[in-house]
């Protein structure tokens, strides 16, 4: 089985999917009416199983698309809305939803998602440079330029890292 075998499947079984993603808001939404001060230890937890289980299907698909954007270059009409937009939709109106309600630096491991999220998007930016960069001899600009852009990476890199392993 292949990623796009993957992709196609939840192209295929849509109803799944959407199924899927209205039980995660319908969820969110029962969590937010019954919280209050009482009971807001109790259902920290809960509140984190929906955001990890709304989030991490959210961020594969913000890569898949600008994956399919800006490396494949296809087409955005030609791609299943299920797949490639549902997630990232679902994954905003239930982090909205949450946020009226909670803050969420209560939430446990929401700063090591958060985290997770920065390391993906600067690895897939710098794999985009890489690609699009033509590599030769010549260099405009000069070697420190070459050096300070490299340190701004990497001290990015390692805040980020620094508040994953938090």
């Amino acid at each position: 089985m292949t990623i796009q075998d993957l992709i196609d499947w939840f192209n295929g079984n849509h109803y799944i999917t959407l199924g899927y993603f209205a039980i995660i808001i319908l969820l969110t939404v029962i969590v937010v009416s019954i919280i209050n001060t009482n009971n807001a230890k109790a259902l920290k937890y809960v509140m984190s199983a929906i955001v990890y289980a709304v989030t991490i299907p959210g961020v594969l698909a913000v890569i898949l698309v600008l994956y399919a954007l800006l490396m494949q270059r296809s087409n955005i009409l030609n791609v299943g809305i299920v797949t490639y937009f549902v997630p990232i939709v679902a994954m905003v109106i239930t982090l909205m939803i949450l946020n009226k309600k909670v803050l969420m630096r209560n939430i446990p491991g929401f700063d090591k998602l958060s985290s997770l999220i920065l390391m993906i998007g600067i690895a897939f930016g710098i794999i985009f440079i890489l690609q699009k960069t033509y590599f030769g001899v010549l260099f405009i600009g000069g070697f420190t330029q070459l050096i300070m852009v490299f340190a701004v990476v990497l001290i990015i890199l390692k805040v980020a890292w620094s508040r994953f392993t938090k």
